[in-house]
């Protein structure tokens, strides 16, 4: 099957290879400030990712809260954002004494280039690009720190967290900074960025537009495999998903779900290797990352294009609790946690009941494990574990609405989900209606 990318719905398609992926560097700068004004008194250190691989690296892919100061993706990069009060040339003679951010990346190296592509490296041309006040060689920055440090003696960067965080580059940052600095105290900005992350710019919403109708074109390449009858593989359905992307300037946001029958009902299958068979149920929960931002559209079709009366039933009351939790909810009062309440609620008023694992008969709520609403932006669970769960939803936050039902017993699963921006009106969708 071909897909063409001249489809009226999608626009245009982002281009690759564009300065800061085709933002503006007014919009990275206000982005600095904010972070700056959250925390005006501390030496502020985000990293970027390194490059990983043997002789063939991994695609890289740049650390979110990086990009979404500096909106480069070159390797081995340091964003350093200093305090009012802070002499920069005490640091690095080089500098102004005013200067209050610098970039620190690694110098170009022409023989690495041959291999890789030209990179960006310090200098003025960097700085054009950026606009950020001044860059630096990455081979100077714990000198250059070290000045700085005896005069701040509190460093913000994102803090290590879960069971491996020993291991992680957060946490040597932090070991580093206090091996050089004992009395230092290390402050964890992931709150604060989360709360600039959180509310996204018309551009950021533009931009999360496209990926959702690039998701959407997907979708559409998913169903046609899916209704073309028995017999069929998940990953035939996953091939035609992956065209449908890479055919449009884009990638996976995450690893494509397609499971039918049972494997329905398993949140988050990525196998994708059964065969297909005629009256399955498939649910399809896929995302295109398109400039850097990410789409996360589910939906749930029926194997050679119908479903039986069950399978109807089910459908129909997930959709209509799609509905449901989108048109009842309000700017203000609901958080992550109670459009999930919401869900809950208007499953539980159903008249369909289902048998549980214990072969009881139960309301269709227990048939929910799972919240249906997270944070969607440069990440698919954006800023996900620094979330107040509790908060209501502000203006220009992008969230997706995603109920679902699973039930094992009957080899049944069924998922909807959208993505919305919060508007003062309320939730308004960033791509077709479910």
């Amino acid at each position: 099957m071909v897909f063409s990318n001249t489809n009226h719905d999608l626009g245009n398609v982002h281009p690759a290879g564009l300065p800061l992926d085709g933002f503006t560097k007014e919009e990275f700068l206000k982005r600095r400030q904010a972070l700056h004004a959250l925390h005006p008194n501390m030496i502020i250190i985000v990293r970027g990712n390194e490059e990983r691989g043997a002789s063939f690296p991994l695609p890289f892919r740049q650390n979110s809260s990086f990009f979404y100061f500096t909106g480069l993706d070159t390797p081995g990069c340091t964003l350093v954002l200093l305090p009012d009060g802070i002499a920069a040339n005490t640091g690095a003679r080089e500098l102004k004494s005013s200067t209050s951010e610098i970039l620190f990346l690694p110098d170009r190296n022409p023989a690495e280039e041959a291999w890789t592509g030209e990179k960006l490296g310090p200098g003025e041309v960097t700085e054009g690009i950026t606009g950020i006040e001044k860059t630096m060689p990455v081979s100077s920055l714990w000198s250059v720190l070290t000045g700085w440090l005896k005069q701040c003696a509190i460093v913000g960067l994102m803090a290590p967290y879960g069971e491996h965080c020993a291991i992680s580059e957060e946490y040597e940052l932090m070991q580093r900074v206090q091996s050089i600095a004992p009395v230092v105290t290390c402050t964890d900005i992931a709150p604060a960025l989360a709360v600039l992350r959180s509310i996204k710019s018309q551009a950021e919403i533009d931009r999360m537009r496209q990926a959702v109708r690039v998701t959407m074109h997907a979708q559409r390449a998913a169903e046609a495999v899916i209704k073309s009858g028995a017999g069929r593989g998940e990953y035939e359905v996953e091939a035609a998903i992956q065209h449908a992307f890479h055919s449009l300037n884009a990638s996976p946001s995450f690893a494509p779900i397609v499971g039918s029958g049972i494997r329905s009902t398993v949140l988050h299958y990525e196998s994708n290797s059964q065969i297909m068979q005629g009256g399955d149920s498939v649910v399809v929960d896929i995302g295109a990352y398109v400039g850097h931002y990410c789409g996360d559209i589910t939906r749930t079709y029926p194997v050679g294009g119908s479903w039986s009366e069950r399978h109807q039933q089910i459908y129909d009351l997930v959709r209509a609790a799609h509905h449901h939790v989108v048109d009842s909810f309000q700017l203000g009062v609901d958080t992550i946690l109670s459009v999930a309440e919401t869900c809950k609620k208007f499953y539980n008023a159903s008249p369909l009941r289902a048998k549980g694992a214990d072969g009881n008969e139960q309301n269709m709520d227990a048939f929910l494990p799972h919240g249906i609403c997270h944070h969607l932006g440069l990440d698919v669970h954006d800023i996900h574990k620094s979330v107040d769960w509790k908060a209501p939803l502000k203006p220009g936050a992008v969230v997706t609405i995603e109920p679902g039902l699973y039930l094992p017993g009957e080899a049944i699963g069924v998922r909807l989900e959208n993505d919305y921006v919060v508007t003062e009106q309320g939730l308004q969708s960033l791509g077709e209606p479910v």
